[in-house]
């Protein structure tokens, strides 16, 4: 996973309000609000910002990926959420829920590549 891929999404996604976000020039963003505007339903216990995490961790982890989502990569993947959520963020079933929507829309539309600083 691209840790720093992680951090600059997840940055970009907490600082953007859920209802701007849908409205956002930057794609991903604006995919990310419109997929958790419907999960919501689903899913009441899960803040925006708790699913910004898992969201940023698809998109840190599509490419090494390469957005195959086998039984092995899933382990791999879950054990990786896991660490890296602590206390905090969604429970892996609904984590890769939101991770193979994410992944689908990056195979549809090209991964995101690292911001220069």
């Amino acid at each position: 996973m691209d840790r720093q891929l992680y951090r600059e999404q997840l940055d970009t996604l907490r600082q953007v309000p859920l209802r701007t976000a849908a409205a956002d020039s930057d794609a991903f963003a604006a995919f990310t609000a419109h997929d958790y505007g419907r999960r919501r339903r689903l899913h009441p216990d899960v803040a925006w910002e708790d699913a910004c995490s898992a969201y940023a961790f698809a998109a840190a982890s599509h490419v090494q990926h390469a957005g195959r989502l086998d039984l092995d990569t899933e382990l791999a993947l879950e054990d990786d959420w896991e660490r890296l959520r602590g206390d905090a963020g969604p429970a892996w079933p609904v984590t890769r829920t939101l991770l193979r929507e994410a992944w689908r829309w990056l195979d549809e539309h090209g991964p995101l590549p690292a911001r220069m600083h």
